[in-house]
């Protein structure tokens, strides 16, 4: 024996074809919710990156400076090694080029 219902057939299908319907609108409602949402953070993300690269440029005196500075750093390093090099031709013998050892110094 079939249990009682308390509505009748067409009821329960117009409610069921309601309820559908509420769920379709709703899962449209937050699919542009959810779009509308990731567009705005991606907005914001890239215009703060082009608003930070903007306020972060260099004036141009500022490059020139950063260039006399870079310039100087690399005369130094070069003054450096010639400084070096010239040591070292100082303590090499004449013929082969090597350092001088003095004799006293070796232990056999």
């Amino acid at each position: 024996m079939d249990a009682p219902k308390l509505t009748e057939p067409n009821a329960t299908g117009y409610l069921y074809y309601t309820l559908k319907q509420c769920h379709d609108i709703r899962v449209n409602w937050y699919s542009y919710a959810l779009n509308l949402g990731v567009l705005l953070i991606f907005l914001t993300i890239f215009g703060g990156a082009l608003y930070y690269s903007k306020a972060n440029k260099l004036t141009d005196y500022e490059k020139q400076h950063r260039m006399v500075k870079d310039q100087q750093y690399i005369l130094s390093k070069i003054r450096f090694y010639q400084d070096i090099n010239d040591k070292q031709k100082q303590n090499s013998s004449s013929i082969t080029n090597l350092p001088v050892i003095n004799q006293h110094s070796v232990v056999f």
